[in-house]
């Protein structure tokens, strides 16, 4: 751990992505999705650990077209119970879901359809605008007749893309209702088919507003509040101990990432998950905060932390987001949930709040 600082006041806002694989399943979405999700919820009621589901609605959406209601109704009643239970649920889109089709059993993406921005900026019911709006409406509908005071105002973003066109689709959330987002990996920047976002140049500041004439990249004095999800970089032992944990963790998988590359053999895409891991052995490799990433350990987390809250000493307060997912959570991941909130509370006390996406208090622009 980094050496003590001066107090900090600190807000950590523990969220998953509630959502399946948007490539292949393995298995079905009770195993994939539901069933995690329930050992979770028990989990965070023995730690009294209130989260939030950042929801992928546009699968509900899709499986309803499709006649398969078997999957919306009970994604629908997983997030009232977590929302009756104190959790927050908030909105997650993935656009490619509005252009999918069932076949044999699994779903067919339309991998063209990866990310907001390429979904358009008109009028069309499936362009951003609308899309945005008819998701907060959707949640508020679901979950207010749960709890009165329920309201939809933070977003994540697909695969924590913001970008290109980020100013646009700020405008858009704003539009929407929404206030806060959580996006945006400091420092990160991903360049392949499937993935591409760029967060090196970002605001010094631990959290800021983006506007739409400044998207990510500048602060404004009002509009979208960013809570990152926090990033480090751990030194090469650290590395290079993680990697190894990872590969010997290789068989907890219930699914697969969606791709715009063409179908692969196993050795082939073998050779690509390879490639992809071996960037974690570079110098100046960005990790996110998370526990559900395979390899990862209490004390590479703590660290972590303690980097980040270093690199923005001189604030008075920072609110920082996880990035999990009840499809990649085992019990191990359970677990180091459980020993990181209880490490951070012994460790800062009460500066530490561990509030939901609609408890946040956002400074007043």
């Amino acid at each position: 751990m980094a050496a003590d600082r001066p107090a900090m006041d600190l807000s950590l806002l523990v969220a998953f992505d509630y959502e399946l694989f948007l490539g292949r399943n393995f298995v079905g979405p009770e195993e994939v999705l539901f069933a995690p999700t329930q050992r979770l919820l028990e989990r965070c009621a023995a730690l009294d650990l209130k989260v939030t589901f950042f929801a992928d609605i546009c699968s509900v959406w899709a499986h309803r077209e499709h006649g398969q209601h078997a999957y919306a109704d009970a994604f629908e009643a997983q997030l009232k119970e977590a929302v009756a239970q104190g959790h927050d649920v908030q909105l997650h889109v993935h656009p490619h879901w509005l252009f999918a089709r069932p076949v044999d059993g699994q779903w067919v993406p339309d991998a063209s359809k990866l990310y907001l921005a390429e979904c358009g900026f008109g009028p069309g019911p499936n362009e951003v605008p609308a899309v945005l709006k008819r998701g907060v409406q959707y949640l508020e509908a679901l979950l207010q007749p749960v709890r009165s005071d329920y309201r939809c105002v933070a977003f994540r973003g697909p695969g924590l893309v913001l970008q290109p066109d980020d100013g646009k689709l700020v405008a858009a959330l704003l539009e929407a209702g929404i206030r806060v987002d959580s996006s945006v990996t400091k420092g990160v920047v991903i360049d392949t088919p499937s993935l591409k976002l760029d967060y090196r140049d970002t605001p010094a500041a631990p959290n800021w507003f983006m506007a739409p004439e400044t998207g990510v990249t500048r602060s404004a004095p009002r509009g979208l509040y960013e809570v990152p999800i926090a990033t480090f970089q751990p030194g090469r032992r650290r590395r290079v101990e993680f990697l190894a944990r990872r590969v010997r963790a290789v068989g907890q998988l219930r699914g697969t990432a969606i791709s715009r590359g063409a179908p692969t053999s196993r050795l082939v895409g073998l050779a690509g998950m390879v490639r992809n891991n071996a960037r974690y052995l570079l110098d100046g490799a960005w990790f996110n905060l998370t526990t559900d990433t395979k390899g990862y350990t209490l004390g590479l987390l703590e660290d972590g932390i303690a980097q980040y809250l270093e690199r923005h000493a001189g604030a008075s307060q920072v609110a920082i987001s996880t990035v999990n997912h009840p499809k990649l959570t085992f019990a191990p991941q359970l677990e180091l949930l459980e020993q990181l909130v209880t490490s951070l509370r012994r460790r800062h006390g009460s500066a530490l709040r561990l509030p939901t996406f609609q408890a946040l208090d956002v400074p007043a622009a």
